[in-house]
């Protein structure tokens, strides 16, 4: 691979760190950041970590695949158990009236919190943009703003109007004490895409009949049975791809699970995509307004999955043009674990040939390219997404997405992707993938991308970021 791409246009990452954020107190991090043409972050989790908590609770830090050596340096050396806690002790008067209580800071981490802002201090006066990121509002161990909240009495739910009302009170109050943060990336919303038994993000184990998506649904106007309802056709339908209909399927409505107006005008399954659709909508929108209104400058983004899942995820990018600064589609493409789409696509294909007698492999890849729309190159089948891409694909399938999500975001200078390697057990993108990926996406236009994530970043990787940026 070349060690430079100067004649084209930057293609930069935002980078995005996780704890320990002591990785940050050293002025030598910022420095290879800007070295690199890189002057922006983001964090995961803008917390402290504290090792006087019960020793039954917490996380390992670094994380186990996090081999980044500022990592282990910034921990003594060492992998220890902390506990993600509170930054910053909390405005009272932002949460009058929200069901729960925000996190408080422990007082023997006070010396801590001035530390990070003496970091984030440091990196605003060499000229970087810091990025909070919000992870789906449910403030759980180590969320943004940090801290647990108390789910013991009430679970949290994004159709339940507090959730926003917390994203915005803690955007506040980060805001207030943190001003060095002036962006705000909102990870989610989304409903579950996945149809293999078992799987994580199986959509019909997602829990969707609970009461504030009643009340979503009733305050809307939506008959909850036919929301219902409709999911279960949906498994129905997927189960009646004979070898015979999966061919008429895509003569006759080739593109149609990633077309909106499919889904808004089947008579099965308009009423679950409409409240998906309105659920995500209001949540996001919700948010936004609301980070907006106190907070005007505060630049805002917001993730989805790939184009081809925004219907079944509940997301129109299109549509959020209209309430949203950026747009941060995943560029998640890594195979095994969870969250991958060359995972996801093995999946969904494996479960059709499951579901479906007679439905071979081959057969049931072409039906998922052409019910998706999602073009596949005759040099890397769907049974081969494990092992390394060609070229072809990224030219094909690549290509297709990225162009689909600049156009969806309302343009170059509104989209900034998310761009990973795995999550969880996953088959990792490699060097190689990550360089015709980068490529691909510059020269559709792309000039940012969110990298997830420093922590785990191995120097192989590192220099083909700085190929780009």
């Amino acid at each position: 691979m070349p060690s430079t791409n100067s004649e084209k246009q930057p293609l930069k990452p935002v980078m995005c760190l996780r704890p320990p954020n002591d990785i940050m107190f050293e002025e030598s991090f910022w420095d290879e950041l800007a070295a690199a043409g890189v002057n922006e972050i983001a964090l995961q989790w803008l917390c402290l970590l504290d090792d006087q908590a019960a020793e039954d609770e917490g996380n390992v830090y670094p994380q186990p695949e996090d081999g980044h050596p500022r990592g282990l340096k910034a921990m003594g050396g060492e992998r220890v158990t902390r506990v993600p806690t509170a930054a910053f002790n909390p405005t009272p008067e932002f949460y009058e009236g929200l069901s729960w209580q925000p996190p408080t800071m422990p007082d023997h981490l006070a010396g801590q919190s001035e530390k990070l802002a003496a970091a984030l201090e440091m990196g605003r006066s060499k000229g970087f943009t810091i990025y909070a990121v919000d992870d789906k509002g449910y403030f759980l161990h180590g969320g943004f703003g940090s801290g647990k909240l108390d789910l013991t009495k009430r679970a949290p739910s994004f159709t339940d109007p507090d959730m926003p009302a917390m994203t915005v009170a803690r955007a506040r109050d980060t805001a207030k004490n943190f001003p060095q943060v002036t962006g705000l990336l909102l990870d989610g919303p989304d409903f579950k895409w996945e149809i293999q038994p078992g799987h994580r993000d199986d959509l019909w184990v997602e829990p969707i009949d609970t009461p504030e998506n009643r009340a979503f649904a009733s305050n809307n106007g939506m008959d909850f049975q036919k929301i219902l309802d409709g999911r279960e056709h949906f498994k129905e339908f997927l189960h009646g791809f004979n070898p015979d209909y999966a061919r008429k399927f895509m003569e006759k409505a080739p593109g149609a699970l990633a077309n909106h107006d499919w889904w808004s005008v089947h008579p099965k399954f308009n009423d679950w995509y409409s409240f998906k659709q309105a659920a995500v909508e209001w949540s996001v929108s919700s948010s936004y307004k609301g980070v907006k209104k106190h907070l005007p400058n505060l630049q805002v983004g917001n993730s989805s999955r790939l184009p081809f899942l925004e219907p079944l995820t509940g997301h129109n990018t299109t549509r959020k043009q209209q309430y949203i600064d950026f747009q941060q589609p995943k560029q998640y493409w890594w195979s095994g674990g969870v969250a991958g789409f060359r995972g996801t696509i093995v999946n969904w294909v494996d479960t059709l040939v499951d579901w479906n007698d007679g439905l071979d492999p081959e057969l049931a890849s072409t039906l998922f390219g052409s019910m998706f729309d999602y073009p596949m190159p005759n040099d890397y089948p769907v049974s081969a997404y494990n092992g390394e891409a060609t070229d072809e694909w990224f030219s094909t399938s690549i290509r297709d997405q990225t162009i689909k999500m600049i156009e969806n975001s309302g343009g170059a200078d509104r989209y900034m992707p998310w761009v990973g390697l795995e999550h969880f057990g996953s088959n990792w993108l490699t060097a190689s993938e990550l360089d015709r990926l980068l490529a691909e996406m510059q020269t559709q236009g792309a000039t940012h991308y969110c990298y997830f994530i420093y922590n785990s970043m191995k120097p192989e990787i590192w220099d083909v970021i700085k190929k780009y940026s």
